[in-house]
């Protein structure tokens, strides 16, 4: 029989079996730990306080800068008024004319016998464009001749009459009364050969026209008889070529047209306020849309001196030289004419205006109280971007160069700076 199984003594001093010994032993938390703990601790919390703040700070900054901003006073951009350039440029639209054109009509009545000059063919002063067969001219011109012969014939004869009349009246064998009569006779004579004369060279003259002449060097744009077409001395009766009369309503029922194209002119109206600038000589550049890329150059060469009442322009004539012929006329031009002024006028925006019921206005800055004020204004011409002011204000006078709906009369400003143009 087996012995009892042993208890195993219990430990007097700790109370505590044998087993519970083999722990390891637990030491105890010294101050120096808990103060590293609790900074530890505090730092975080410091941190997580500064994270929490600046967000916020930064936020109150913001809007007390939107408060500030609110309540401080507008920012606008100025500019000085200055006067425009000794020289300016108008540009105005002109039609092309030939320097000369005529409608060339006949002077004697017939038959055309032969023409020399058709459409486009350039012509000398005086050269023969067409003849026309006048045969009962030519015997006028012939009986003409014979009655001046026969009046001279008269004339001699009682030439000598007179003179011998003259020699019995000295030994008196006849009346003072019978040399009168003589004398008078000779003077019908005369006179009846100065009227043949004359008679004679008016036929001749008209004989001339029966060969058509250019008046003046140029280029033939219409022809408007043809071989055998009848002719009066009204103009071109039979049909015209190309079944009308291509030279238009300023002369229907003439032979020929003829224009002086090497020198062109266009007539432009140039708007009252620019008159007094037009002067004679002053240059011109033109242009036409159907040649682009050229340019011509003109002159003004003479002006009306009047402005018509219904436009309120001064018609003004532009002459431009036409190398090669190829201005036509008809064609539609741009004539930009260049001019100097005497007094050049104030410019200022076109956007710092102020249309209001008191009328057209301007603010003016007061650059020492930076404070701007309306200035009533009488404007001028419009060049668009910019118009010009008559009066009102001055050069050099500081004004708001755009201004907002929300300026008034007083308001204190201040200047937008000026940025540089980043290239």
């Amino acid at each position: 029989m087996s012995s009892p199984e042993k208890t195993p003594p219990t430990n007097a001093a700790g109370g505590h079996h044998a087993d519970v010994g083999s722990a390891p032993p637990v030491t105890p938390t010294t101050t120096r730990k808990m103060l590293i703990a609790a900074g530890v601790v505090v730092v975080i919390l410091a941190l997580l306080l500064i994270s929490s703040f600046l967000p916020r700070h930064a936020t109150s900054k913001e809007l007390a800068a939107e408060v500030v901003g609110e309540d401080a006073a507008p920012v606008v951009q100025v500019i000085a008024v200055h006067r425009a350039s000794q020289g300016g440029v108008i540009e105005l639209p002109g039609s092309i004319q030939a320097l000369h054109e005529s409608a060339i009509y006949a002077r004697v009545a017939g038959y055309v016998k032969s023409w020399r000059a058709d459409i486009g063919n350039v012509v000398r002063a005086g050269d023969v464009l067409a003849e026309i067969d006048a045969p009962e001219l030519a015997q006028q011109v012939t009986q003409a001749e014979h009655q001046l012969a026969q009046s001279k014939a008269q004339t001699g004869l009682a030439q000598t009459d007179l003179a011998r009349w003259k020699t019995l009246a000295k030994d008196s064998a006849v009346t003072r009364q019978e040399l009168d009569q003589k004398q008078a006779a000779y003077d019908a004579a005369d006179a009846n050969t100065g009227a043949a004369s004359a008679n004679y060279q008016r036929l001749v003259e008209i004989q001339n026209f029966t060969k058509v002449r250019a008046p003046f060097a140029g280029v033939i744009t219409a022809r408007n008889i043809d071989i055998g077409s009848l002719i009066t001395a009204a103009g071109a009766t039979s049909a015209p070529v190309a079944g009308g009369d291509v030279a238009g309503a300023a002369g229907p029922g003439s032979l020929f047209r003829i224009a002086q194209t090497d020198t062109v002119r266009t007539f432009i109206g140039v708007p009252e306020s620019y008159s007094p600038m037009m002067t004679t000589g002053l240059a011109a550049r033109v242009t036409v849309q159907e040649l682009p890329g050229r340019t011509f150059t003109g002159r003004i060469v003479r002006t009306s001196h009047a402005i018509d009442v219904a436009s309120r322009t001064l018609l003004t004539e532009v002459d431009i030289a036409n190398p090669g012929f190829v201005l036509l006329p008809g064609m539609f031009s741009n004539i930009a004419v260049q001019f100097a002024h005497s007094d050049p006028a104030l410019i200022v925006p076109s956007a710092a205006l102020v249309i209001r019921s008191a009328g057209t206005q301007v603010f003016v800055l007061d650059t020492a109280g930076m404070v701007i004020h309306l200035k009533p204004v009488v404007v001028g011409r419009d060049f668009g971007a910019t118009i010009e002011v008559l009066s009102g204000i001055g050069e050099g006078t500081v004004i708001v160069a755009n201004p907002s709906a929300d300026l008034v009369e007083g308001m204190k400003v201040k200047i937008a700076p000026v940025v540089a143009d980043k290239k």
